[in-house]
């Protein structure tokens, strides 16, 4: 998924809890302005604005350029909005079949349902941990079958 200049820039103004209108007049540019950058409708907006922006909201020049070489840092200074908003983005996408949607529907239902069977709050925090636990095994599993089908239909 590419993440967009905008986008950065949005997340990064509502995290700081600064209104469009504030930082424009702030930045002494428009409002409209201001948005059709965070909307990419700007495609090439004017560089001193940019590094205006990027220094009043304390953004990262690298990560936004998307040039930062280490996932990790790069995640760590993504906006907790912005996390928000790719993982709802990711998981919609996932969601939009049916039949996932339906499995995924009965899987939180039984993990919600578990909850009442298991009275104990420790208990069952220790329960949604082995579920963790057991889930990313399984992708681990099903990831190597999938690397083994992909590499025996192309080799």
């Amino acid at each position: 998924m590419e993440i967009k200049v905008g986008e950065i820039i949005r997340a990064k103004r509502e995290e700081a809890k600064i209104s469009l209108s504030d930082l424009a007049k702030e930045l002494d540019i428009s409002p409209g302005y201001l948005s059709q950058i965070e909307n990419g409708v700007k495609k090439n907006p004017n560089l001193e604005i940019i590094l205006k922006i990027i220094n009043r909201l304390d953004i990262d020049l690298a990560m936004l350029l998307g040039i930062e070489s280490r996932e990790e840092n790069y995640l760590v200074k993504i906006p907790s909005l912005l996390k928000l908003i790719l993982a709802k983005d990711r998981y919609n996408k996932v969601l939009e079949e049916p039949e996932i949607l339906k499995k995924y529907c009965s899987l939180t239902e039984r993990i919600l349902d578990a909850k009442y069977l298991i009275n104990n709050t420790d208990l069952y925090k220790m329960f949604l941990s082995e579920i963790i636990d057991q889930a990313e095994s399984m992708v681990k599993r099903y990831t190597s079958i999938e690397a083994f089908i992909n590499n025996k239909e192309n080799g």
